[in-house]
């Protein structure tokens, strides 16, 4: 065998290891990735697990003009750019969805699809008012979602309440956290069901849309920095499970991506403790 040909077959061999290891490096990567995102959202990523992404259905009550007449397309397109309103017709939907809520969906969907994880499923909280026994994720408020309001009724959550005027911890006194024009807050909960142990409801609401949907794109996009920050030792160990959790996030309206932690408290038994 001439060097040429020597030369020609290391080349090869040389190619089909570099292959080897770049397929092996991104499998134990995506594994790795996979093993710890299940950590932090307190269930198995397989193919054959589902978790439902809940959204309110909203609907719009009969509306009438002066004459008395029905309305029964009251929608219009919305301008392009800021401008005038485009020369087009009007338009009906039985059951409309809020914009923030199809933002949260987006980033969720993105992260839960990764490869060789489960398949959600986006469904509104009236087609899964009666369930129960499943892996939940839950967007808004309990005003305008019933899955969320089932979810901050239920014995697990020692952490949060949340009505119209804010938030305040479940065993007492207000968070001093609201919204204006400058700042929206939200905030990511996860609890066990007791009933269920082996799923997990997670919730992302705010008290105004961005706090939402800056919540569901903070968990999407900065979990590795959440799950650190939510017990450093089990994170590190690798093996401890995360507790449960409720992280407030704070957004600039109309900013998703200027989503950061400002408050985070994690169970310890029957108590919760203070991280940040």
């Amino acid at each position: 065998m001439n060097e040429d040909t020597k030369a020609i077959l290391y080349n090869i061999l040389g190619g089909i290891i570099v292959s080897a290891l770049t397929v092996a490096y991104v499998y134990l990567r995506n594994k790795l990735k996979r093993y710890h995102l299940q950590r932090l959202l307190g269930y198995r990523l397989r193919p054959s697990s589902e978790v439902r992404i809940v959204y309110g259905q909203l609907t719009l009550p009969p509306l009438q003009h002066s004459s008395g007449q029905v309305i029964t397309h009251p929608y219009v397109k919305a301008p392009r750019g800021g401008g005038v309103l485009p020369p087009q017709g009007t338009y009906s939907i039985t059951h409309p969805v809020s914009e923030c809520e199809v933002r949260s969906s987006t980033y969720l969907t993105s992260m839960l699809s990764c490869p060789g994880t489960l398949r959600p499923h986006v469904v509104s909280d009236v087609e899964v008012n009666a369930l129960l026994d499943s892996n939940l994720i839950t967007l808004g408020g309990p005003g305008s979602n019933y899955k969320t309001a089932d979810i901050l009724a239920s014995p697990a959550n020692l952490f949060i309440n949340m009505a119209h005027t804010g938030l305040s911890l479940v065993s007492g006194g207000n968070l001093p956290f609201g919204c204006n024009q400058t700042n929206d807050h939200g905030f990511i909960l996860r609890i066990t069901p007791p009933q269920f142990p082996q799923r997990s409801w997670i919730v992302y609401a705010g008290l105004g849309e961005w706090g939402t949907s800056g919540s569901a794109w903070f968990l999407a996009n900065k979990w590795r920095k959440l799950l650190s920050t939510i017990h450093p030792l089990a994170y590190l160990s690798g093996i401890a499970s995360i507790p449960d959790f409720v992280a407030i996030i704070r957004v600039i309206p109309g900013q998703d991506q200027s989503a950061e932690i400002v408050a985070l408290y994690r169970g310890s038994g029957n108590v919760i403790k203070k991280v940040k």
